[in-house]
């Protein structure tokens, strides 16, 4: 589905708009990817439909979790820390500072919309059937970068990232788990696509293109097994398309030396809340990347 939305607070502040942005956003009903409230808003609304609905904070982003505030001596915190900065908690946490004295510093890792309703009018652009949608899943590193770069393809429906191809069960699937090295799981995209609008060779080019497929067991400076290169295939017509795309990219940019492993999609866990559309939500610095269809802004790959 795409939706043109324009989501307020109960004091009629704009949280978030997509018109501004120029491309509606495109997910998929009830996969997950939007919260819980956005869902009923769209949901049995037809193509040219509208709907204003007011969505209560636990069908939001939930309510304020005291044990999500948290306070540190300020002798254990980084120094210059001031009301209003971004910090970053273990397993990659977005934080902010809110409190700041002589002896402490107050950190709060709950969303900014927590605890708070919110109010939606949509109108759906439009519907494309879900068992006209197809999958695709690729690891190129870090997965905040290509979901970002997935997210701003026209006919891509919607993203998850995750954890794929690795032993342990998804109940012990965890980030820090996966970062050690030890499940055998990547760090994963899984792209919902309209297979009338784009092409999985067109999704191909995007991976081959989208980061560097020669190196092995990492991305730049982030090094380690779940930061691999890899095509997790969901049947055999991309398993044979994702082998014909290797050659022709090997052919044509990287001389045969593209390492980048091509397999059948095998135990996919979704990550944790927090790393969904972590750049387009403002990653580590609070700086929001746009995710609009076409866009070809730079992508800071940790915001």
């Amino acid at each position: 589905m795409e939706v043109h939305y324009e989501g307020r607070l109960d004091n009629g502040e704009v949280f978030d708009a997509s018109r501004p942005r120029g491309a509606p956003l495109s997910f998929k009903v009830g996969a997950g990817t939007v919260i819980k409230g956005f869902d009923m808003c769209v949901m049995g609304l037809p193509q040219g439909g509208t709907r204003k609905l007011r969505v209560e904070a636990a069908d939001a982003y939930g309510e304020v979790k005291e044990e999500m505030i948290i306070k540190v001596p300020k002798a254990n915190a980084p120094e210059g820390l001031t009301v209003g900065a971004m910090v970053q908690l273990g397993g990659n946490i977005p934080a902010v500072v809110v409190a700041v004295d002589e002896e402490s510093v107050t950190i709060d890792a709950n969303s900014p919309l927590a605890g708070k309703p919110l109010t939606f009018d949509v109108e759906v652009m439009k519907i494309v059937k879900g068992n006209a949608l197809m999958q695709a899943t690729f690891g190129m590193g870090c997965f905040w970068g290509p979901e970002l770069r997935f997210q701003r393809v026209p006919g891509v429906i919607s993203t998850i990232v995750g954890y794929s191809q690795g032993a342990t069960s998804p109940e012990e699937t965890t980030y820090e788990k996966v970062c050690s090295g030890m499940t055998g799981h990547n760090e994963v995209v899984q792209v919902t696509y309209d297979p009338s609008e784009v092409s999985y060779d067109s999704l191909l080019d995007v991976f081959f293109q989208g980061h560097n497929p020669t190196q092995l067991n990492g991305q730049g400076n982030d090094m380690g097994s779940q930061y691999r290169s890899g095509i997790y295939c969901h049947n055999g017509e991309q398993l044979a398309a994702a082998k014909a795309g290797m050659d022709k990219w090997n052919k044509e940019k990287y001389g045969g030396k593209i390492v980048s492993e091509i397999e059948e999609i095998n135990n996919f866990v979704e990550a944790e809340d927090y790393h969904q559309g972590y750049l387009a939500k403002g990653g580590r610095n609070g700086r929001a990347q746009d995710a609009s269809k076409g866009c070809n802004d730079p992508i800071r790959c940790y915001g």
